[in-house]
C-alpha cells in the first residue's frame, strides 16, 4: 500500500515539474482578509514587526556579506578541492571534496536566513494562530501519532519528524494540525512514507466501525491495493468517485459520514493543499472517537517568510485563515452529520 502511495506521489511529483507548477509560489488568496482577522493583525501583530524588521535587515546585511566574501575568495579554497579531485579521479579513486566545500559555503551563507524564519516563526505565529480562537502553535510539536497507530492510513515508520504543531477546539471538538514527515530504514536505504501534513479530530463519540478515503490509483491500482476489498462504498459524487476509493465497514454510516457536504468539505481541503503547498493527494480515515487526515504535499505550508521582503509586507504573512477555517468547517460537519445520524436511527427505533 505504501508503495502505490509513494509511486502515486511520484506520478504528481513528475506531473508538477512537467507543467511547472513545482516551481510556482503558492496561489494567492481567492478571499479578502476577513474584518475581524485584519483587525487582530493591527491591534496584535504590528507591533511586534519593528524589532523583527530589524532582525531582517541585520540578517540580510549578513547574508550578503557572505555571499560577497564567497564570491571573492571562496575560490581560493574551491579551486584547490577542484585540483584534488580531479587528480583523484586520475588516479581511479574519485573524491567530492569540491562539493562539500560548496555545500558548506552555501550553508554559511543561507543560516542568517534560516535564523531568520525562526524568529518570524517563533514570534509571529502564536499570536496569528491566536487570532482564530483559543489555538495553541508549538513549532516542534506533533500530533498524537500513538493514538492513530492501528489506523489502515497510517504507514509502518521507523522515524517521525514534525513541525509547525496547531491544537485547539471547535465547539468541545480537539483538533491537532501538524507537518509531518513519516520514514521507513530498510537494510539498505531509507525511504520516506508519508510528507505533508496531518490533522487529527477526535470527537466527542465514537464512529460506527471504520470508514477510510485513499486516493483512487486506477482499477489495477486499486486490485493491487487491496485485492479482496469487499468493503468498497459505492457514492452518489462522480468527482469524488473519480479522486477516491472509499472502504468501511457499514454501507449506511459510511454514507452518513461521507455525506455530499462532507464529500464537498474533502474535496474543497484537497484543492487547498493542491494550490497551497503543491498538494499530491489526500487520505483519511474515520476510527473509534477519532478523524485522521494525512494531507501530502511537497511545499512548506506555513513557512512563508522571505527575507528579502519587509516585515510589514502583510501580503507575505502566512496565510492561515482559509486553511483553519476549512479544517474547522470539517470539524463542525463531522459533527452536525453525526447529530444527523443518530436522529435518523433515534426515529426508526421509535417507530418500531
Amino acid at each position: 500500500m505504501s508503495f502505490l502511495q509513494s509511486l502515486f506521489q511520484a506520478k504528481e511529483a513528475i506531473g508538477q515539474l512537467v507543467d511547472g507548477t513545482a516551481y510556482r509560489k503558492p496561489e494567492a488568496r481567492n478571499t479578502a482578509l476577513s474584518e475581524e482577522f485584519r483587525e487582530t493583525i493591527e491591534r496584535d501583530v504590528l507591533p511586534l514587526l519593528e524589532p523583527l524588521e530589524t532582525f531582517r535587515l541585520e540578517k540580510l546585511a549578513s547574508k550578503n556579506r557572505r555571499k560577497t566574501w564567497s564570491l571573492r575568495l571562496g575560490w581560493l579554497l574551491w579551486l584547490p578541492t577542484v585540483a584534488l579531485d580531479l587528480l583523484a579521479l586520475v588516479s581511479g579513486e574519485p573524491t567530492f571534496f569540491s562539493l562539500f566545500v560548496l555545500g558548506g559555503f552555501a550553508v554559511w551563507i543561507f543560516y542568517p536566513e534560516l535564523q531568520y524564519s525562526r524568529q518570524y516563526k517563533e514570534k509571529l505565529m502564536p499570536v496569528l494562530v491566536r487570532a482564530f480562537g483559543d489555538y495553541q502553535y508549538n513549532r516542534d510539536g506533533c500530533i498524537d501519532l500513538d493514538a492513530v497507530q492501528k489506523f489502515d492510513i497510517v504507514p509502518s515508520y521507523s522515524r517521525a519528524t514534525s513541525e509547525d504543531h496547531i491544537q485547539g477546539e471547535v465547539e468541545g471538538v480537539r483538533f491537532e494540525f501538524c507537518e509531518l514527515k513519516l520514514e521507513r530504514k530498510g537494510s539498505k536505504s531509507t525511504t520516506t512514507v508519508h510528507r505533508g501534513g496531518a490533522l487529527l479530530i477526535t470527537m466527542p463519540f465514537q464512529f460506527g466501525g471504520y470508514t477510510r478515503v485513499r486516493a483512487d490509483y486506477g482499477k489495477l491500482g486499486n486490485l493491487l491495493a487491496a485485492p479482496m476489498a469487499y468493503d468498497k462504498i459505492a457514492l452518489e459524487n462522480p468527482e469524488f468517485e473519480d479522486r477516491y476509493e472509499v472502504h468501511g465497514s457499514s454501507q449506511q454510516y459510511s454514507r452518513y459520514i461521507l455525506s455530499p457536504a462532507m464529500m464537498e468539505r474533502i474535496i474543497g481541503l484537497d484543492d487547498l493543499f493542491r494550490s497551497q503547498a503543491k498538494g499530491s493527494g489526500i487520505t483519511c480515515e474515520f476510527r473509534g472517537d477519532k478523524a485522521l487526515f494525512m494531507l501530502s504535499y511537497f511545499g512548506d505550508l506555513l513557512d512563508s517568510a522571505d527575507i528579502d521582503a519587509s516585515t510589514y509586507d502583510l501580503d507575505k504573512m502566512p496565510l492561515l485563515e482559509q486553511e483553519l477555517a476549512m479544517i474547522t468547517g470539517i470539524i463542525r460537519q463531522l459533527k452536525l452529520d453525526s447529530l444527523a445520524a443518530r436522529n435518523v436511527a433515534g426515529d426508526r427505533l421509535a417507530g418500531q
